[in-house]
């Protein structure tokens, strides 16, 4: 029986593009099942690695934060790593174990080992005192990049920063009153988001099946012109739209992300007109030749870490890499 389903899929898995943002994307994956679908999504979560800081030596804090607050709260802001993740090597002690061994393509080459200690490394440094009456914020933008070595000039150019969401309201690491100070040094590293989530570079990723929507015209002819509306007015945003001119029921847009409450629209006409009229709408998941969902839709949210065609791209090359490791295995 498995052997019939894998080979009802002979089409080969397509993305199509819907929407690309600064930091969102939507796509449809086709072609595929739900297994591959989950797994792209945990791809990208937890197997894509960012920039993060990772230690603190603070040398000064009077602030209110403590040290372990203020250390905290360094780690979690989200720093830009599109160029960094494959020129900043990975300390021995961290590198992924998973990898083959074969040299990644340079756009993903993630998984060499630093031959210095600072190469595995970038440093911040803050200091910051407040000399005047009214309290003043610390930001992100406070935090310099510290060169303390000649060969640390690359980094310079690898564009590793805060994220900027609004240049002129920037993240508030503290606040400091006057004569109060902070003074630091973070060192920031390379990790993966299983290793912790402050390394994750996604904000939020939800992928859903592919509905085929179906109204049951013959019943909404027993329905008035307001009733349609109202009903329409009632289901979730994204799903139906009521068309003034032939005041019938139409669906609205099945791309949109918010078909995943589709199956609201059975539930409000039940409640609406009686259980008679829940089949005024049928909503089920589009099937490949197994009977099986293989149309997926994603949407895509990064922290600004990384743009969200570099994730899905890196997501699928991690994806690529672990399976050729168990086929390889598997030949052993």
């Amino acid at each position: 029986e498995e052997g019939k389903n894998m080979s009802s899929k002979t089409a080969t898995p397509a993305i199509e593009v819907t929407h690309i943002g600064e930091n969102t994307l939507r796509f449809v994956l086709s072609n595929t099942d739900a297994s591959v679908a989950n797994a792209l999504r945990r791809a990208m979560i937890s197997e894509v690695p960012t920039i993060c800081i990772d230690l603190v030596e603070i040398e000064e804090n009077t602030s209110v934060l403590a040290d372990e607050f203020l250390a905290h709260r360094l780690g979690l802001i989200p720093l830009v790593s599109n160029r960094a993740i494959a020129h900043q090597g990975w300390a021995v002690e961290s590198l992924p174990r998973d990898s083959n061994g074969d040299t990644p393509p340079k756009e993903f080459d993630w998984h060499h080992s630093a031959e210095r200690e600072e190469d595995c490394e970038i440093k911040f440094e803050l200091d910051v005192r407040n000399t005047m009456d009214q309290p003043i914020d610390v930001t992100t933008q406070d935090l310099k990049l510290s060169l303390t070595h000649p060969d640390d000039q690359p980094q310079a150019d690898w564009g590793v920063k805060p994220v900027e969401y609004d240049p002129d309201h920037p993240v508030v690491i503290a606040k400091l009153r006057k004569n109060q100070s902070l003074k630091f040094t973070a060192i920031a590293k390379k990790g993966l988001g299983r290793m912790h989530a402050k390394w994750s570079p996604a904000s939020g990723i939800v992928f859903t099946y592919d509905p085929v929507i179906k109204l049951n015209f013959d019943k909404l002819e027993k329905l008035s012109a307001d009733q349609r509306r109202q009903w329409v007015e009632a289901c979730p945003p994204g799903v139906l739209k009521f068309n003034e001119v032939s005041e019938n029921v139409e669906i609205a847009d099945e791309l949109n992300i918010g078909i995943v409450y589709s199956s609201e629209c059975e539930k409000v006409a039940g409640d609406l007109f009686g259980p008679t009229f829940k089949d005024l709408v049928s909503i089920k998941h589009h099937c490949g030749p197994d009977g099986q969902p293989d149309r997926f839709h994603f949407e895509v949210e990064t922290n600004g870490a990384l743009d969200p065609v570099t994730l899905v791209k890196a997501a699928l090359y991690e994806l690529h890499t672990k399976l050729e490791n168990v086929r390889q295995g598997l030949h052993k």
